[in-house]
């Protein structure tokens, strides 16, 4: 007698991109989260391993947001790649947890810093050009959580300005001015390991 196969135990198929894969679990199909699992539970467990700095935490903090992705996922419009929803919640939960724990604080603005000039533009291109993933994961453990957060979601994650903003609540200039005092922060870290 042959087996049958009913669709709930079929794998699900590769080529499902992240918003048809959204689309058929709000659509009920659950069994499809594993599948949401193995794409993104590495990625957010990494997010929150850098801005957590304690791999317990960030298993926890990664199991958490996970949660809140699943929980969520009806809310999730499609407007925006998945990829970056998702990251706005690890971001977000991971924040509002070092908020609790007083290990990140926004500092002043300078009101005048909201845009970039040329030579922050070629400093940043000679900055990230010049560094390698030893010495950006070992500056990168030296500088305060907002600006490594910043830095990661801006130049790993690729968001722009008016998304950090959002994902933040804060203000363009806001995000501007601190991706600038980062990057300086960065520049200078730097400088003092070549010095090394």
């Amino acid at each position: 007698m042959a087996a049958t196969s009913s669709p709930e135990n079929l794998p699900p198929p590769p080529s499902l991109s992240d918003a048809a894969l959204a689309q058929e679990i709000n659509a009920g199909n659950e069994r499809l989260l594993g599948e949401l699992y193995n794409r993104y539970a590495g990625k957010i467990y990494y997010k929150c391993l850098g801005m957590m700095k304690d791999a317990g935490v960030a298993q926890d903090m990664a199991h958490d947001v996970f949660i809140k992705v699943s929980l969520n996922l009806h809310r999730y419009q499609g407007t925006a790649d998945l990829s970056f929803w998702i990251y706005a919640i690890t971001y977000n939960h991971c924040i509002a947890q070092l908020k609790k724990d007083k290990r990140l604080r926004f500092g002043p603005i300078d009101e005048n810093a909201d845009r970039e000039d040329e030579g922050d533009i070629e400093l940043e291109a000679k900055v990230i050009s010049d560094l390698r993933l030893t010495q950006l994961k070992r500056v990168l453990q030296q500088l305060r959580p907002d600006e490594a957060i910043l830095l990661t979601m801006r130049y790993q994650d690729g968001m722009s300005v008016k998304q950090i903003a959002a994902i933040l609540k804060l203000g363009e200039s806001a995000v501007k001015m601190r991706l600038k005092r980062g990057r300086s922060h960065l520049a200078k870290l730097m400088n003092d390991l070549d010095d090394e």
